[in-house]
């Protein structure tokens, strides 16, 4: 546990270092939402359930960031509540977390970006709808977020890749024991950026 938390710590003083150096570029608070999609990794299947089943494994996320910017290049970490879902064979996980993620962003053409960066977890609710199918996990987890959007002026909307990088277990049959899956999602946002005043 000390070296899963530890890794995560240098991740984030290396992000907040390379931040303070775009500080004088100018910066601003922002707001976002949205809904979240659990997926299986079969994507072109869960596409499908998209329109057939919008709600099975569809969630939301509210949250706060800091962007700061130097010319095409920004540094935003983003302080995110996340409540979702995700169903299986064997029932559903139902969970609220906070998300952390320290996100590179560069821009194109003006309105394009593209963004990636780690992704820090803490899981403080989980429920199954069979509790023996499912094993507790470590609330801590690190995953990765990358993603393309659109600003125009303060608004800007995105869509993300999201994948934890730590494993969770569900019983698939008794007879096969346990089996593992990491958590997916696919994430659109729609954010506001307070632009802050630029140092001259």
């Amino acid at each position: 546990m000390k070296g899963s938390v530890k890794f995560p710590l240098i991740i984030l003083f290396i992000f907040s270092a390379t931040s303070f150096s775009f500080a004088q570029q100018g910066s601003g608070f922002g707001f976002k939402g949205g809904l979240n999609y659990n997926t299986s990794g079969k994507y072109f299947k869960d596409a499908g359930q998209i329109f057939t089943k919008p709600g099975e494994n569809m969630g939301y996320h509210l949250g706060i960031f800091f962007q700061l910017s130097s010319y095409d290049i920004a540094v935003r970490p983003e302080l995110i509540y996340t409540k979702t879902k995700f169903e299986t064979d064997l029932g559903t996980v139902d969970f609220q977390k906070v998300d952390l993620p320290v996100l590179v962003k560069m821009r194109f053409f003006q309105v394009i970006g593209f963004s990636i960066g780690p992704s820090l977890h803490y899981t403080f609710e989980e429920n199954f709808s069979i509790p023996e199918n499912f094993e507790k996990t470590d609330p801590f987890g690190l995953g990765y977020q990358l993603g393309l959007g659109v600003n125009l002026g303060p608004l800007g909307l995105d869509l993300r890749f999201e994948r934890e990088l730590n494993e969770r277990k569900y019983t698939f049959e008794n007879v096969l024991g346990k089996e593992d899956y990491k958590n997916q999602q696919l994430i659109l946002g729609l954010s506001f950026l307070i632009p802050g005043k630029k140092v001259k």
